[in-house]
């Protein structure tokens, strides 16, 4: 299979942000952020901008995680900060037209943001995280608790 990650891609992502093609459909890239130390933490912001690419190289969509970029302004640890980062996290959602699950662990965070996008009638799916850019559609909540939810 193609690698498409090269030495710049991550800011090849960036770019997105400032040409996006209006046409492309805006998707929210719903993956585990927390982890058992700051180290898990930022591999799992960095495999968030991976998602992020892959959905817009490979899938042609716009895609956000605001998990991807948000920890490095708001800390998680002061309640403000947190509830701030929660309700950015929400309104984005509400934005995006369709929700990609990434990956087989389920985060508390992600339950939150699956359970939103199913109350406002989003398109869901699951990207098992394998090499094809084939997206599974959810259609109920029952769907992702096959995937482990973890705490």
């Amino acid at each position: 299979m193609e690698n498409i990650y090269h030495d710049y891609w991550d800011q090849e992502l960036m770019y997105q942000f400032l040409t996006e093609d209006k046409c492309k459909k805006k998707a929210y890239v719903c993956s585990p952020f927390s982890a058992d130390d700051k180290e898990g933490m930022l591999q799992n912001m960095r495999t968030a901008r991976a998602y992020m690419f892959y959905a817009m190289k490979k899938m042609n969509m716009s895609a956000r995680a605001p998990h991807a970029y948000l920890p490095k302004l708001l800390d998680d640890t002061y309640r403000e900060e947190r509830a701030l980062a929660l309700s950015f996290d929400m309104k984005l959602l509400e934005i995006c037209e369709i929700v990609i699950v990434c990956g087989t662990r389920i985060s508390r965070g992600m339950q939150m943001e699956i359970e939103q996008a199913f109350r406002l009638n989003k398109e869901v799916y699951h990207w098992p995280d394998t090499d094809q850019a084939q997206l599974l559609p959810l259609k109920k909540w029952r769907q992702v608790y096959e995937m482990q939810i973890q705490k």
